[in-house]
Formats: structure tokens, C-alpha cells, sequence
């Protein structure tokens, strides 16, 4: 049986879907995806078809602007070949998306 685990993000998240690129530190392989949710510390991507794992530190372009980022949890949808990963940025001070974000917690709840 499914088990949930709740807990309070550091910021709300925000639905948008624009495309991104993706490199896994180390390669020089780009992996095109796109953003799920955004918020100030992270971002979930879907479409992810590359090899990663989790920890992994990547490299994140969305229009000629680029940020650093930590592989926090990957999960394959069933039946797809595609992966959605959540990431944790590790720049906070740069601005990717170009829009401010609530900065209240959001409560979320995760299956295990």
C-alpha cells in the first residue's frame, strides 16, 4: 500500500510549461525537457529521457539564462519512457524564470 509524506516547501510552486535544456555535470549531452512547476528553489521537469540520477548536479538554460542545480528525486511515469525529476537550485541568487515568486511555504504531500 502507498504510503504519503507531508511536509512545507520552502516556496509556492507555480504551474508553467516552457521548454528547457538540460546537461548532467561532466557531459557535454544535452537533454531537452520542460518545466511542470517552478518556484524560487526549484523546478519539476518532465519529458526527461537522459540518465539521471539522483544528487546529480546539472546545468539548467531556459532563453540564454543559466543555473546549477541538484538531481532531488526522480520518478518514471508507468508505461512512458519518460522521467519527471524535481531539482533543488543551488544558485538561489540567479533568476531563471524572470518573475517573482510567493515566498510562503506550500504544504505538499508525496507518495512513497
Amino acid at each position: 500500500m502507498p504510503r504519503f509524506r507531508t511536509g512545507r516547501r520552502r516556496s509556492t510552486r507555480t504551474t508553467s510549461v516552457v521548454p528547457v535544456r538540460l546537461w548532467i555535470a561532466g557531459s557535454e549531452d544535452s537533454h531537452l525537457a520542460h518545466t511542470l512547476d517552478v518556484s524560487n528553489h526549484g523546478v519539476k521537469f518532465g519529458g526527461c529521457r537522459g540518465e539521471f540520477k539522483i544528487g546529480d548536479k546539472i546545468e539548467v538554460l531556459y532563453r540564454h539564462k543559466h543555473a546549477q542545480a541538484r538531481v532531488a528525486w526522480i520518478t518514471a511515469p508507468e508505461g512512458s519512457s519518460e522521467k519527471q525529476i524535481g531539482v533543488e537550485f543551488l544558485e538561489l541568487e540567479k533568476q531563471v524564470w524572470g518573475v517573482e515568486f510567493p515566498e510562503q511555504a506550500d504544504e505538499y504531500e508525496e507518495k512513497d
